[in-house]
């Protein structure tokens, strides 16, 4: 008899630890709403979002539309991005006109602070938008940073990419934009 019980109580509280955990768990992944936004791979037109720049204007991707765009989502204490930074604002002032760049700061993941001194540190000439509830990151599915998608006139994502970033190769790819 006792045994039956121990078994009872231990598949009550498996059950109980699984369906808290689905609870808890269903938030963190964006819950419905993620299914609603469309997937950001190549192929599919790229999520629709709406960030502040440094300035405090608000900037769409949207507003770029007709344009190349390449969207870069970046950190002020991420080595990577910022090594991938100068060759960003070298093909933003050779290109101009025929490429835009959006840097996208995961500002959930930084210091606000540090992204004004970064931006001025780096001579950034191109739109910096802040994502400071992270939910632009969460609707592009950011994994690591930097990641940058490639996003052609017609607002399809042509090529997401995880790393950094050179001049070569982004001139590449506004060839097949």
């Amino acid at each position: 008899m006792r045994t039956r019980w121990f078994w009872v109580v231990a598949i009550a509280v498996v059950i109980l630890l699984g369906s808290g955990w689905i609870l808890i768990s269903r938030p963190l992944s964006g819950g419905r709403e993620a299914a609603n936004v469309p997937a950001p791979v190549p192929g599919h037109p790229a999520p629709e979002f709406a960030l502040k720049n440094l300035s405090g204007q608000m900037v769409r991707l949207s507003d770029f539309k007709g344009k190349p765009v390449l969207i870069n989502f970046w950190a002020t204490w991420c080595g990577p991005c910022r090594a991938e930074f100068p060759e960003l604002e070298r093909a933003s002032a050779e290109d101009a006109g025929k490429l835009v760049i959006i840097g996208v700061n995961s500002t959930a993941l930084d210091q606000p602070a540090a992204v004004k001194s970064f931006a001025a540190e780096m001579g950034a000439t191109f739109p910096i938008v802040l994502d400071e509830t992270g939910q632009v990151s969460k609707m592009y599915q950011i994994k690591g940073l930097p990641t940058s998608f490639f996003i052609d006139r017609n607002g399809v994502v042509n090529e997401v990419f995880v790393g950094p970033v050179n001049k070569a190769y982004i001139e590449a790819k506004l060839k097949e934009l």
